[in-house]
């Protein structure tokens, strides 16, 4: 009875199946993963650089955006004029502070016991300037900007007064360009691009240059 069952032991089919042995990739697997691996970083990195520029851009003009919003708002809930300083001169500048406050003696300049709306450091990898057609209103001294009063209309334009507009055009390395209009009276601010093939603004955010 034993024997039989050790019989059994020794010629049970599990004993007898194959060991498999672990193989590692072939030369050939590794050349076409490594193939494969060279073409998805061919396709992706161009498109992440672009995605980058963009984004880089448009997050720069949406702070300047928010950031006229915001100081229009607060003049309206304080009742008090808002000066808005974005352009230290008529002249392009790299970045730069762009900064309002509640003007309570409305003499356009900010005295020590004047508080600040907010600030805002644009990245020094774009450039700031005036639309040649469109200046911002002077402030004091060589500044320029927007001045935001307590109705919610804005003086936003060279001529001191709440009809026509003033402009600023925020532009990268590549020399894409978005410009940010702001109307005065109604402060309605306006984003255009600029198309270099027929040379001209177009509200149409898509004509990149990388």
């Amino acid at each position: 009875m034993l024997r039989m069952m050790k019989s059994a032991r020794t010629d049970s089919p599990s004993s007898k199946r194959p060991q498999r042995s672990e193989a590692g990739f072939t030369l050939i697997e590794m050349l076409v993963v490594a193939a494969l691996v060279g073409m998805i970083l061919v396709i992706s990195i161009p498109m992440l650089r672009r995605s980058m520029v963009r984004a880089e851009l448009l997050g720069e003009v949406q702070m300047l955006q928010g950031a006229i919003g915001l100081s229009r708002i607060n003049a309206i809930k304080q009742s008090r004029q808002v000066p808005m300083r974005i352009l230290i001169d008529n002249a392009p500048q790299k970045g730069g502070l762009v900064y309002s406050w509640i003007d309570n003696d409305g003499d356009g300049v900010q005295d020590s016991d004047e508080e600040d709306v907010g600030r805002w450091l644009m990245n020094s990898d774009v450039t700031m300037r005036p639309d040649a057609g469109m200046q911002f209103a002077l402030l004091s001294g060589t500044a320029r900007g927007i001045t935001f009063l307590p109705n919610g209309s804005a003086i936003s334009n060279a001529g001191g007064t709440v009809v026509g507009a003033g402009a600023v055009v925020v532009s990268d390395f590549a020399s894409n360009q978005i410009r940010l209009t702001i109307q005065g009276g109604s402060a309605t601010v306006t984003q255009e691009m600029y198309d270099y093939e027929h040379s001209l603004w177009s509200d149409q955010i898509r004509f990149w240059r990388y």
